[in-house]
């Protein structure tokens, strides 16, 4: 499985990171703009992106939305550190697989993208 994390926050790239490759069989990507996810997502074959809302030359649901109209079937994760209800709302209208508030659960981000995780203790860690 192939992920691409769109995050300028190159701490937060690299937790996410190391939890997804230790879901075993997934090949990350890090992307550290809207710009550089999307030059990337036109290279490569994606099954799930996990993007930040603030990016550093954008909105990330924008960028979310030009990747599902590009690829329809890819599963797309939006992780915001607002709780706002009218971007939940925006982001779920689009077609956004899940919606994610800062700090989350790794078990809720594990949820998200379907794969099982048994290497995570009650509780999981957070972001």
């Amino acid at each position: 499985m192939r992920v691409m994390i769109i995050e300028q926050e190159k701490t937060i790239q690299r937790s996410l990171a190391l939890f997804v490759e230790r879901l075993g069989d997934c090949e990350v990507f890090l992307a550290g703009s809207g710009k550089e996810g999307v030059s990337l997502f036109g290279s490569v074959h994606f099954d799930v992106v996990l993007c930040g809302d603030r990016l550093p030359d954008g909105n990330g649901l924008d960028v979310v939305k030009e990747l599902m109209g590009k690829n329809p079937g890819i599963a797309t994760i939006l992780m915001t550190v607002h709780g706002d209800e009218h971007l939940k709302q925006e982001a779920m209208a689009a077609g956004v697989r899940a919606y994610l508030e800062k700090p989350f659960d790794l078990k809720q981000l594990e949820k998200a993208m379907q794969i099982p995780c048994p290497s995570l203790p009650p509780g999981g860690e957070k972001v």
